[in-house]
């Protein structure tokens, strides 16, 4: 037929094949058009599948596409399947490349959704690695955060601690502090316990100093108390100084007195010690004058 010209093309040849038997499947068919060239690639005759019907979805195509070579990477596939609207996220198309075994680990997966923009933020990542327990714990979120530059200082990362409930005191952020360098003395850090609150008075600062070997003596201390006003007066200083034993007995702590000018005669110093018991007489005052 096709010698006289009754039959133009091999088309023609195909179909009249189909409609008297000859060939029972258009998969014979195209298989055909190919050997003699009708059909010159298998992008083609796949398109040609589709639009008679005997490939129902693109999905089927592109297994196909791949089964022959023509797309050679699972990647490859899902970026055309992205094109047609098989897939019509990023988000399916990355949780396809996880079940295929393209994308080995979420950490792969996230960085590709960084990378395209579905997620906009390393807090965003972060939040979703937490979610499918890639990170397991905020501290190896706050971690990471530090490397990429997400949080800037520790400072940044313990107030987020805080807030998340990981650290539950500020004692425990400002230990913390210290062991990452942040407060370089438990000076610092006792003012901003202070600041905060945690410690409520100088008093209390104070004696932890002491505790800790800050302030390495009760003169020291008192002295400090002092220049923040929680002591008003020398007097009051003395009188804790023999609370505590740092004056064993009240003629040091008299002569102390005199030193730093809080009695400025010996009148008023032997008035004292009358007071308090050390003279018992008038007598004794004069001859100890």
């Amino acid at each position: 037929m096709q010698t006289v010209g009754l039959i133009h093309t091999l088309e023609q040849c195909l179909n009249r094949m189909q409609t008297v038997g000859l060939i029972h499947t258009l998969e014979q068919c195209l298989n055909r058009m190919q050997t003699v060239g009708l059909i010159h690639t298998l992008e083609q005759c796949l398109n040609r599948m589709q639009t008679v019907g005997l490939i129902h979805t693109l999905e089927q195509c592109l297994n196909r596409m791949q089964t022959v070579g023509l797309i050679h990477t699972l990647e490859q596939c899902l970026n055309r399947m992205q094109t047609v609207g098989l897939i019509h996220t990023l988000e399916q198309c990355l949780n396809r490349m996880q079940t295929v075994g393209l994308i080995h680990t979420l950490e792969q997966c996230l960085n590709r959704m960084q990378t395209v923009g579905l997620i906009h933020t390393l807090e965003q990542c972060l939040n979703r690695m937490q979610t499918v327990g890639l990170i397991h714990t905020l501290e190896q979120c706050l971690n990471r955060m530090q490397t990429v530059g997400l949080i800037h200082t520790l400072e940044q990362c313990l107030n987020r601690m805080q807030t998340v409930g990981l650290i539950h005191t500020l004692e425990q952020c400002l230990n913390r502090m210290q062991t990452v360098g942040l407060i370089h003395t438990l000076e610092q850090c006792l003012n901003r316990m202070q600041t905060m609150g945690l410690i409520h008075t100088l008093e209390q600062c104070l004696n932890r100093m002491q505790t800790v070997g800050l302030i390495h003596t009760l003169e020291q201390c008192l002295n400090r108390m002092q220049t923040v006003e929680l002591i008003h007066t020398l007097e009051q200083c003395l009188n804790r100084m023999q609370t505590v034993g740092l004056i064993h007995t009240v003629e040091q702590c008299l002569n102390r007195m005199q030193t730093v000018g809080l009695i400025h005669t010996v009148e008023q110093c032997l008035n004292r010690m009358q007071t308090v018991g050390l003279i018992h007489t008038q007598g004794s005052e004069r001859g100890s004058e």
